[in-house]
């Protein structure tokens, strides 16, 4: 059950942060690695992920046949664009210091002689005058 949670929650994930029409080509995918298998059976797919995804792209005899794998380029993408303007200067006007301190005054309470439940007094419910 865990499993089958887990697949879920990460199929979620997936499909909101990338194309649902790759998901699609995955079929393109599988196939494409079992032609790599016929021609050299020590391929693995490792091997096959790394050449087709993680180095660069090698233009050979099927290379057509690659940019139909999923995830080798966006098909869709977002515009966004940025405004920059350059503010104006504003001068600053210079205040004048005060020169005089104020003093703050604190007055403590001493906190060993109250309990606690003198602190739940607040909490009490609303009465009629």
């Amino acid at each position: 059950m865990k499993k089958t949670v887990a697949i879920f929650f990460m199929c979620i994930y997936m499909l909101s942060f990338s194309e649902m029409h790759q998901f699609l080509r995955i079929p393109v995918l599988i196939q494409h690695f079992v032609e790599h298998r016929q021609l050299d059976p020590s391929v693995s797919l490792l091997s096959f992920l790394n050449e087709h995804y993680i180095h660069q792209y090698i233009i050979d005899a099927d290379y057509q046949r690659d940019n139909q794998l999923p995830f080798r380029h966006a098909d869709c993408c977002a515009v966004t664009t940025a405004l920059n303007c350059e503010c104006p200067a504003i001068p600053f006007i210079e205040l004048p210091v005060r020169t005089t301190e104020i003093k703050n005054e604190f007055i403590l309470h001493d906190e060993d002689s109250h309990t606690l439940l003198s602190i739940a007094d607040i909490f009490q419910p609303p009465r009629c005058a």
